[in-house]
This record gives C-alpha cells, sequence and structure tokens, in this order.
C-alpha cells in the first residue's frame, strides 16, 4: 500500500518554521490523506534565497511524455541514489524539504493491513529531506515534482515496515537545502537529526485506507 504523509500547520506556522514566505494561502490548506500525484507545499532554494512552491509529489523523467509519469518515482531509497545518475543529480544539485507533521505506515499480515500513523511526540511541525527536478511539458510549462528520501525504519518504527522518510530536524536545514556535497556525513547527520524517543506511533483507524477520506479523525489513535 501506498505511502501517505499529513501536513495540519498553518501558513504562518510553515512560513515560521521554514523561513519562507508565499503570497498563495492555497498552498496551506491541511491535509490529513496526502497520496502520491498530490500537489503538496515544498522548500527548495534558488540561489541564496528559500522558496515555498507547489510540487508534484513523484520525481517526473527527463525524458517523460507526460506528468503522471512520476507518480512511481514518489519515494527514493537514500541508498539507491548511489547507483542511480539521475537520482545522485537531483541529490547533490537539487535537495529540499517537505513540510510535515507525520506519516502513515500499514503493517501487513496475511490476514489484513493495520494504518499506523507516527508523529513527533510534541506533534510539532517538521520535514521530510526530499529531491526534486524541473520537467517542461510540450506545451513550455515548468513542472517542479519531487519525490521523498527514505531509509531503513530506526526501532520504534521496525515493526511496522521496515522503511520510513528521512526527519529533518529544523537545526539542519540550512545545511539540507546548501551546495554541500551529499557525501555520506551529510547523509548521517541529517538522519541523526531525531531518535526513536522524539517520536509516537499510533494505530489509527482503517477509514485512512480510502485516498478520499481526508479529516484530523484519520490521525487520532484507537487502541490496539
Amino acid at each position: 500500500m501506498s505511502d501517505r504523509f499529513v501536513l495540519e500547520a498553518s501558513k504562518e506556522e510553515v512560513e515560521q518554521l521554514f523561513d519562507v514566505s508565499s503570497k498563495r494561502d492555497d498552498f496551506f490548506e491541511s491535509d490529513y490523506n496526502i497520496t502520491p500525484g498530490s500537489l503538496i507545499p515544498v522548500v527548495y532554494k534558488e540561489g541564496n534565497e528559500r522558496k515555498i512552491y507547489n510540487f508534484q509529489w513523484g520525481l517526473i523523467p527527463e525524458d517523460a511524455g507526460e506528468e503522471k509519469e512520476g507518480q512511481d518515482n514518489y519515494e527514493v531509497p537514500v541508498e539507491s541514489t548511489e547507483e542511480n545518475a539521475w537520482f545522485s543529480e537531483c541529490l547533490e544539485q537539487r535537495r529540499c524539504l517537505i513540510p510535515a507533521n507525520g506519516f502513515y505506515k500499514w503493517k501487513t499480515t496475511r490476514k489484513k493491513s493495520t494504518p499506523f500513523y507516527i508523529r513527533l511526540l510534541s506533534n510539532q511541525l517538521t520535514a521530510f529531506a526530499g529531491i526534486y527536478t524541473v520537467w517542461r511539458s510540450e506545451s513550455g510549462r515548468d513542472v517542479y515534482s519531487c519525490a521523498m528520501l527514505t531509509t531503513e525504519a530506526n526501532a520504534l518504527v521496525q515493526p511496522v515496515d521496515n522503511r520510513m522518510p528521512v526527519l529533518v530536524h529544523p537545526d539542519y536545514f540550512e545545511q539540507w537545502l546548501s551546495d554541500e556535497p551529499a557525501e555520506d556525513s551529510l547523509i548521517t547527520t541529517i538522519k541523526g537529526g531525531y531518535s526513536m524517543t522524539d517520536m509516537a506511533v499510533n494505530r489509527v483507524s482503517e477509514d485512512v485506507n480510502n485516498p478520499e477520506n481526508n479529516s484530523p479523525e484519520l490521525i487520532q489513535p484507537i487502541p490496539k
């Protein structure tokens, strides 16, 4: 089952945490069931300026004939960036931050898949590490698209799934968006921003399985 995530912060909260500003209020509408292919607010850098814009969640290949070809590239294992020249180029030259409050994972057994919501204990806004590209359509329109970087799950998330997004602590926002080479030391630093003791895992309603459901009730814990 596709991974999903949640963004429930206000425009002001996002602008303050990420040190950006936007005239677009519609970028910041709360969404409790964000699915691959959606338009999502993403923070990136052009020159020395941080910007925020709506990106398609799903990295569009450079030779794509249409936008939907990027939907399969919504997640990229950070380990695979060394093996794929395009992913490696994005990691070196086009890193971004994906604002989020938490993400869903499904624990799958032979009988069923049970959804869980993973967040910071503080419920605070944070970011996923991402990479992005700009694809030009046949009509000449520039389409910004991104992928979430994933890593091995920590001991807290592991019982649910063996992968999780790379979370970026605010202390490392500038470093991630900088032109610093994407060496192992950078990845290790970014991945070490949060520990499992900073996080919580809660079972949630199976209503989240339906992408059309979108309400705060989706992230409310239910008894295990």
